[in-house]
């Protein structure tokens, strides 16, 4: 609609779900098929696709409690016995070794702990290694918007007053410094040899991975058989298997509604067997190593972390928020030992 940019969030959700009343799918699964037709969508992609059915329900509830508990969440390390003796938090920028100036404030903000085992060395993804689950806690419910509807409001840190207005959201508050990260996060320059986007909807996370991988990919994210308390695992006897040598990674910003930030980055992608080791729940965790960090700060937290300098290979688990594009059939298929 020609005037649709001068319309408010919650009217623009609202012709958004009665279009989408009319349509056997959403706007995004359609478009998926479209470039494969065979492969149902991942459940981590379409959990976040805005259901008519249930979307009143779901904002009234993010409305009461501002929150939705994920079960489990968080980040595995290694049990190294030990952790760090900083705060600092844990953002996708610090993959570069890159800070906003933003987050140079929050090094000294006690946030939270990154235990000494967030990073480890290749050679640590062993057959019965002891893995720990880090943090958990709630966190916001997102959904993607349709992608016509992410076109029409402004993502960028020169609109960031109007962005605040389309969303309804106070300027002095907490959400509105978490969009402003996510903003400058976004619009940090790429490291040598990055191709890096924000993807405000399902259809252009798709666009970017295929145009830098081509069609023959599928995503992968860390999965759990089923909801469990326990925190403490190892990795299964099977062990570690390369799933490929190329990727991109796509992680969840903290954002009011589904925003990705996605950089393809040389990069060998494990998927690691897990098992619980109170209940026995399995856990597909994906872990990602890093071979070309020679450009990468000597200051950057992990090499501090395992005491060792640019050049050495970097891994650290995703969390479950967090997606990497793999190809779809590799000859890499093998298992590490």
């Amino acid at each position: 609609m020609e005037f649709s940019h001068l319309l408010p969030l919650s009217a623009l959700f609202c012709l958004a779900l009665l279009g989408s009343h009319v349509q056997a799918s959403l706007p995004a699964e359609d478009y998926w098929q479209t470039l494969w037709p065979n492969t149902p969508m991942p459940k981590v992609f379409k959990d976040l696709l805005v259901q008519p059915a249930d979307w009143r329900t779901m904002r009234s509830q993010h409305a009461a409690t501002h929150s939705k508990a994920k079960v489990p969440e968080g980040l595995f390390y290694l049990d190294h016995q030990k952790t760090m003796d900083k705060t600092i938090p844990f953002y996708p920028s610090h993959i570069h070794g890159k800070e906003s100036n933003t987050e140079r404030d929050d090094l000294t903000s006690k946030k939270l702990i990154v235990p000494n085992g967030t990073f480890f060395f290749e050679h640590d993804l062993l057959p019965g290694k002891k893995v720990i689950l880090g943090h958990t806690e709630s966190s916001a419910e997102f959904t993607f918007l349709p992608d016509k509807i992410a076109k029409t409001i402004p993502f960028s840190s020169n609109k960031f007053p109007e962005i605040l207005n389309r969303l309804s959201i106070e300027a002095d508050s907490a959400e509105a410094m978490s969009i402003k990260k996510s903003l400058e996060h976004c619009e940090n320059p790429a490291m040598k040899g990055e191709d890096k986007y924000c993807a405000t909807s399902l259809e252009s996370l798709v666009d970017f991975a295929v145009s830098k991988l081509g069609k023959n990919i599928r995503p992968v994210s860390t999965e759990f058989e089923r909801e469990t308390q326990d925190r403490q695992y190892s990795v299964a006897a099977e062990g570690a298997k390369i799933i490929g040598e190329k990727g991109m990674v796509c992680h969840q910003m903290d954002y009011p509604y589904a925003v990705f930030y996605c950089h393809k980055v040389k990069t060998r992608t494990y998927s690691v067997p897990l098992v619980a080791s109170n209940d026995g729940t399995r856990v597909k965790a994906i872990a990602v190593c890093h071979p070309d960090t020679a450009d990468w700060s000597p200051d950057y937290i992990p090499f501090k972390m395992l005491n060792t300098k640019p050049g050495a290979t970097i891994c650290h688990f995703l969390s479950t928020d967090t997606v990497i594009w793999v190809p779809q059939f590799s000859s890499l298929l093998k298992y590490h030992m």
